[in-house]
Formats: C-alpha cells, sequence, structure tokens
C-alpha cells in the first residue's frame, strides 16, 4: 500500500495480481481497482454475494480501504476489468467516487485485460455531479 510512483505497467501489473483475490463466483466478472491518495496505494476487488447486490464493487472497496486508513480525498483511482471493451465504473461507484473526488480532473485510468487504458476524469464520467458542496 505504500509504494511510490508506480508506473502505468507497475499499476497494470498490480491489478492483474489483484484480479486474482476478486470473489465472483457468480458473474464470472473480475474487477480490481487501485486508489490512489497522498502517494499510498489502496487495493480492491468486487465480492459477489448470492443475494445479489449484496456486493461489493471494486472501485468502492479501494476507496473504502483509503478512507479506512484516513484518507478524505482520493488522488487517482486506476480500473481493471474483464472487459476489452474498457468496462466502466457503475453508476453507484461513480457517485460514491464523487464523494471522494473534489477536484473536478481527477483521474480515472480505465484498463482492459490487454494492458489498454483510458484516462477519464471524474467530471467526464458522472455530468453534473452532485458533491459535498450541495449539502454544506
Amino acid at each position: 500500500m505504500k509504494e511510490n510512483n508506480m508506473n502505468m505497467k507497475a499499476i497494470f501489473k498490480k491489478l492483474l495480481e489483484l484480479k486474482n483475490n476478486s470473489y465472483c463466483p457468480y458473474s464470472n466478472f473480475y474487477v480490481s481497482a487501485i486508489a490512489k491518495a497522498n502517494n499510498k496505494y489502496y487495493y480492491g476487488v468486487n465480492i459477489e454475494n448470492a443475494a445479489f447486490p449484496s456486493g461489493n464493487c471494486a472501485e468502492r472497496s479501494a476507496i473504502a480501504t483509503a478512507i479506512s486508513y484516513g484518507e478524505k480525498e482520493i488522488d487517482t483511482l486506476y480500473v481493471l476489468t474483464k472487459s476489452y471493451n474498457f468496462g466502466m465504473p457503475c453508476g453507484n461507484c461513480r457517485q460514491f467516487m464523487s464523494e471522494f473526488m473534489q477536484n473536478d480532473n481527477t483521474k480515472i485510468y480505465v484498463f482492459n485485460p490487454d494492458g489498454d487504458y483510458r484516462e477519464f476524469t471524474i467530471a467526464q464520467i458522472l455530468l453534473n455531479r452532485f458533491t459535498k458542496k450541495e449539502v454544506i
């Protein structure tokens, strides 16, 4: 979790390693994620449940781990899915991510199984997002 300045090849390698921890016996669709905050890396995988949809997405798992370690702001999120078409975070994850990505330009990198990736910002994937600024 305390690796500094991993490059994209190292990020992809770690995401591949993490996918093996994914618990997806029902969909067989693995997802792994790494949340970066304050130059520390926090890991998450998707966790399915027989009482669908009681599981947890990898993105939320990684962010929740970061929050559990005292982080309040995610700098970057990296996601790997089984999809060769660059599987994107679900709507629930996008709103959850938004809570901890207050900068509209916070980066999200989405990888496919070949190591190719696409770069997005939170503002791009959640247009007109609802943030804590509206509540506070």
